[in-house]
């Protein structure tokens, strides 16, 4: 559950105890690590939508959905979305909102534009007109992106990226600033590599 540091005389090379029936212990743990619960984790790749991410599954962890749009309006190719799973559990009320959820939209983007100028002219996919505070600039990956929060049904952290000819909108809602989705997100955009 714990490492306690142990001291003794070292090999010539220095990466080894001489004598392991000569090692001193400290007479406390050092507390680096605590026990925790164990989470699964899955990993999607798909070379034609040029990313690759991981994200926890599991009954404490989330369901990914993949959805192909009806009509391509502002070259939508697909939306990833990855719902808690006891959310997904849950039926929806007739008339209700879905539960925060974080999700990926990626666009075909022939223009390449960056991030800002394709959010500014996609406010209805970007939630750009509904930011707060700055909008960040930033590479992810070693891509160029821009990162906001915006405030709408749920507050939500927004990271949109450019690779290649797509654009990504990766959107994480969030009930309040404590919502365990809200470091799940953070989570996802560290694992995220563009293929």
């Amino acid at each position: 559950e714990d490492f306690i540091r142990g001291y003794g005389e070292l090999n010539s090379e220095g990466t080894r105890f001489a004598d392991l029936n000569k090692i001193t212990y400290d007479s406390a743990p050092l507390s680096l690590f605590k026990k925790g619960e164990c989470r699964e984790l899955a990993t999607f790749k798909d070379a034609e939508l040029g990313i690759q991410f991981s994200y926890k599954t599991g009954p404490n962890g989330y369901v990914l959905e993949e959805t192909a749009p009806m009509n391509a309006k502002n070259n939508l190719e697909k939306i990833l979305t990855l719902i808690r799973a006891e959310d997904k559990s849950k039926p929806i009320p007739v008339g209700g909102e879905w539960p925060p959820a974080i999700s990926i939209s990626i666009f075909t983007d022939l223009d390449k534009e960056t991030p800002r100028a394709w959010a500014d002219k996609n406010t209805e996919q970007s939630n750009i007109n509904l930011k707060i505070g700055e909008v960040i600039t930033f590479t992810l990956n070693g891509k160029n992106a821009i990162r906001y929060t915006a405030d709408g049904l749920y507050a939500s952290e927004n990271v949109i990226v450019l690779h290649e000819d797509k654009i990504y909108v990766i959107t994480g809602q969030f009930i309040d600033q404590a919502s365990e989705i809200r470091g799940d997100f953070e989570t996802l955009l560290t694992s995220i590599r563009f293929i």
